[in-house]
């Protein structure tokens, strides 16, 4: 039906084009066909029964299935039944549930499951035979005394990410994966605690992007040394500071901001006084960090005038993006002057409901500034000869 009409049209060179034309036409039905087809299997290869108030793991899961999301619900045990019957099963989510004991001998007949998240949990222990295959391992955010890392763990010589948590540290627990090649650790430290004037410390001995994740609503006291071979991004969590916990987050970071190859520091939700912000940023104007990025910054307290030593320094880039100030009367000049004169070449203060900035009094530095989603207007730069970048 489709080819008469075009047919017909083109009658002067019927030898060949009809037959082309057909071949056209069954091409891109083939390709229709084609990609119904892998969309069905996808649609079959994933399962989601999230937020399902579930207690168990459902027992007619599709037997092909390679991607199964059972997080957010109140699943308290996985059985070897729960997942044998899908051998071809590469990722599961069971995050947000209320496991408590892991047998990794549930996953004896999934040998291509390359993805796990049991973070969010309740685990205390493991066994300790993980599955060969795994390139994505979440235990964090679960109620373990000690990182659950056991001598087996060095088998899982495909990992690259790994999450844990931990309420103590002793030195060498990441020890039987210190010859791996991983990506990326993840430490919940919500639940971590030490005694009164007792420092403990933790060697990471290997891994590209190191995140911490502090408790939300506590005021930042975590006083353990962490060091970390050939660290390159380093990212923090939940960092709440006054005046005196300042020092506490500054002398954490000593050993972590260390190293030459440490060019990436992100902090996330950051509440602090201005005074102790400033005071960060000098303890990183001499450090080796060349991006320091700060998402979800609360500014509480008052906002004064701080003396600042721009020395030169290897810091190439600052992005604060999203700025809530809870200082509603304060020096302008005193908050104007620390980012005018920083002498970077890029500056991303982005989503900021006040002006942070004037025309430098100086040649600037700057070649690159973003100030979008703020208050500013265009008469605020205007004829502005200090910023030629």
């Amino acid at each position: 039906m489709v080819l008469t009409p075009w047919y017909t049209c083109c009658n002067m060179i019927r030898d060949r084009e009809p037959i082309v034309g057909s071949f056209h036409v069954l091409c891109i039905l083939a390709l229709i066909v084609g990609s119904l087809v892998q969309f069905s299997d996808e649609l079959e290869s994933a399962v989601d029964y999230s937020n399902r108030n579930l207690t168990h793991v459902p027992k007619d899961l599709p037997p092909r299935t390679k991607a199964l999301n059972l997080s957010q619900n109140s699943i308290q045990e996985l059985q070897m039944s729960d997942v044998s019957i899908l051998p071809e099963l590469r990722a599961l989510r069971l995050s947000h549930n209320s496991i408590q004991r892991l047998d990794f001998g549930v996953f004896k007949f999934n040998h291509e499951l390359e993805y796990l998240d049991v973070s969010h949990n309740h685990l205390q222990n493991i066994s300790c035979c993980p599955v060969v295959s795994l390139k994505h391992l979440d235990l964090s955010f679960n109620d373990f005394d000690v990182l659950p890392v056991y001598k087996e763990f060095g088998n899982l010589t495909k990992l690259s990410f790994l999450g844990l948590s931990a309420t103590k540290f002793r030195h060498l627990d990441l020890l039987p994966i210190a010859h791996l090649h991983l990506s990326y650790i993840l430490l919940g430290l919500v639940g971590y605690h030490v005694k009164d004037n007792e420092t403990e410390s933790l060697q990471v001995l290997n891994t590209k992007a190191l995140h911490l994740v502090f408790h939300p609503n506590s005021l930042f006291s975590v006083q353990v040394n962490i060091s970390v071979n050939a660290l390159g991004c380093l990212q923090l969590s939940n960092i709440k500071l006054n005046n005196e916990s300042c020092q506490t987050l500054i002398t954490f970071l000593l050993e972590l901001t260390r190293g030459p190859t440490l060019l990436n520091l992100t902090l996330y939700h950051v509440e602090t006084t201005w005074k102790c912000l400033v005071e960060l940023f000098q303890f990183l104007w001499l450090r080796p960090v060349e991006y320091l990025n700060i998402y979800n910054l609360t500014i509480t307290e008052s906002i004064q005038y701080e003396n600042f030593n721009y020395s030169k320094t290897a810091l190439k880039a600052l992005t604060i993006e999203h700025i809530t100030n809870q200082v509603f009367i304060f020096s302008k000049e005193a908050l104007y002057s620390v980012f005018v004169k920083m002498n970077i070449r890029m500056l991303t203060i982005a989503d900021t409901p006040f002006i942070h900035m004037l025309c430098p009094p100086d040649p600037s530095t700057f070649v690159f500034l973003n100030f979008t989603q703020n208050v500013f207007t265009d008469s605020v730069f205007q004829g502005c000869s200090t910023l030629k970048g």
